[in-house]
């Protein structure tokens, strides 16, 4: 057995999710992929059951501070710590680390700042990938 870490720093992002995207279904117009309504942390468990999901939103992974093609993904992206009790799962990590890789190889093809990536080009290759958005 070791010790395990399950709150780590995150970054202040373009958009910090809540707990109520999370916990309400959030909707974004830049989501990278979904993830189901599953918390566990801070006296809050909510299993995956329910069939309700929050979509990932691309500006979760961009900083806030400016920092030009760098994108934050996996448990440090940006939101508040209930948010992060659902964020921090493995598989949302995995969502978010697919959409991240696609922003970037789609920034390197049009020769576009990840930051400022064209997002229309990043959900259609996600979906080309069969990556369900919304």
């Amino acid at each position: 057995m070791t010790i395990g870490i399950r709150d780590t720093r995150k970054i202040e992002a373009r958009y910090d999710l809540t707990a109520d995207d999370v916990r309400e279904q959030g909707r974004f117009e830049d989501s990278i992929g979904i993830f189901p309504e599953f918390i566990d942390g801070y006296g809050i468990l909510i299993l995956p059951t329910t069939g309700r999901y929050f979509q990932v939103p691309f500006g979760s992974m961009v900083p806030r501070s400016g920092v030009r093609n760098l994108l934050v993904t996996g448990r440090s992206i940006g939101g508040d710590k209930v948010s992060h009790a659902a964020v921090r799962n493995m598989m949302c990590c995995a969502v978010a680390g697919q959409g991240a890789g696609v922003a970037a190889a789609t920034a390197v093809k049009r020769v576009q700042s990840v930051s400022e990536v064209d997002l229309a080009a990043v959900q259609a290759e996600l979906k080309r990938q069969e990556v369900r958005l919304f």
